[in-house]
């Protein structure tokens, strides 16, 4: 689900993380020492930056829709700064589905579009 932002330089030598969508999920160590990308690859996984927003109506949503997913709150400065954005919810090929800094109104058409079902 685009968020607006403008694409990375298209270089195939040059390797420039980022987490807009569409992009796989950039790696960072967490404070306990694994990787971010250890948390994908069971179901959707939304990052949770800051501690807030709450979550609840995109959890409710997928619970709704059979999605399976979970939070992970991450106590990251620099990952915050990598991913840019309060909220990105995963995919669990390890893509970005979405990011946003806030709950959308409409939490069940985002679940929707990013299980394909929009």
């Amino acid at each position: 689900m685009a968020d607006g932002t403008s694409p990375p330089p298209d270089d195939p030598t040059t390797y420039v993380p980022n987490a807009r969508p569409g992009a796989r999920a950039p790696h960072v160590w967490l404070k306990d020492g694994t990787s971010i990308l250890d948390l994908f690859g069971r179901g959707f996984v939304l990052l949770r930056f800051a501690g807030e927003p709450d979550p609840a109506a995109i959890l409710a949503a997928a619970e709704r829709r059979g999605l399976p997913l979970t939070v992970a709150d991450i106590d990251s400065r620099e990952a915050a700064a990598l991913y840019e954005r309060r909220l990105v919810l995963v995919r669990p090929d390890g893509h970005v589905a979405w990011r946003g800094d806030d709950v959308l109104a409409d939490a069940g058409a985002l679940i929707d579009c990013v299980r394909g079902a929009a």
